[in-house]
């Protein structure tokens, strides 16, 4: 990207001010990574006054902007950061990102299918156009994608828990219940104390027709962190219980439940 630069910024006074507001971003993603989200946006604010078509500062503030909910500022600055590269395969994949948790998935699609044409090895975007796929109710062109998606995560050294877990959602609800058990068991491999796969494992039980081992599960998954939310462990133990016959314990997961959804 050196040169990009040179031809950019023309100019003994750009030339000194390019390496600066890079210098910056790094800092302001340094702090986004240490979860330090004001001073992230300081730095983001004067690195992109040095230079307003700084590709990855533009991208950091629209992930900056998703994490505090922002989503309207996270696509202006994405329309930024395509406007000066439409090609940047990160930038693609963060607006086909966005589109997605946005559930307008016929906007994600393409923008996910030109990010991964753009960086093939990347495994977010196979992962995340799986997703979508699923979604849009394509399961063979979603199961392909969560395997390829798993195999670059693989070859780059950098399995991920979440990933394993998507697929064998899916499996579960194909009824592919033994490719599905081991791949929560390789997801629980990775994150032994990981919530969501408790959770699943929980869920696998339970479809399985073990419902004290789903409730064994469920218990530990309320114990751990996870995006898995409170309420949903608690629903699936109340169904664990009444199946295993314990009615007193499936109440008092249903008291707790009405007590969580009271505002």
């Amino acid at each position: 990207m050196g040169v990009a630069w040179l031809v950019l910024w023309a100019g003994v006074g750009a030339a000194q001010q390019e390496p600066a507001a890079h210098r910056l971003y790094e800092k302001a993603n340094a702090l986004f990574v240490a979860k330090e989200l004001p001073e992230c946006q300081a730095a983001l604010d004067e690195a992109l006054r040095l230079d307003p078509k700084l590709v990855p500062a533009l991208t950091l503030q629209a992930k900056l902007a998703m994490a505090v909910k922002r989503n309207d500022l996270a696509r202006q600055s994405l329309k930024r950061a395509l406007a000066v590269e439409p090609d940047s395969w990160y930038a693609r994949f963060l607006s086909g990102f966005l589109y997605h948790l946005e559930n307008d998935l016929q906007l994600a699609l393409p923008e996910l299918e030109r990010a991964r044409k753009l960086n093939p090895r990347d495994p977010r975007s196979a992962l995340y156009l799986g997703l979508t796929q699923e979604s849009l109710g394509r399961t063979a062109e979603a199961v392909a994608l969560y395997q390829e998606a798993i195999k670059l995560e693989q070859a780059a050294g950098k399995a991920q828990a979440d990933t394993l877990l998507a697929y064998a959602r899916l499996l579960l609800l194909l009824g592919r219940l033994e490719e599905c058990g081991r791949l929560i068991e390789r997801a629980l491999k990775l994150e032994p104390d990981f919530r969501d796969a408790h959770y699943e494992r929980a869920r696998l039980l339970l479809k399985q027709g073990n419902p004290a081992g789903a409730a064994r599960e469920g218990e530990q998954a309320l114990r751990l962190p996870g995006a898995i939310t409170e309420a949903q462990i608690r629903y699936l133990l109340v169904r664990a219980y009444q199946a295993s016959g314990q009615e007193k314990l499936a109440a008092e997961q249903a008291a707790a439940l009405r007590a969580a959804e009271k505002p």
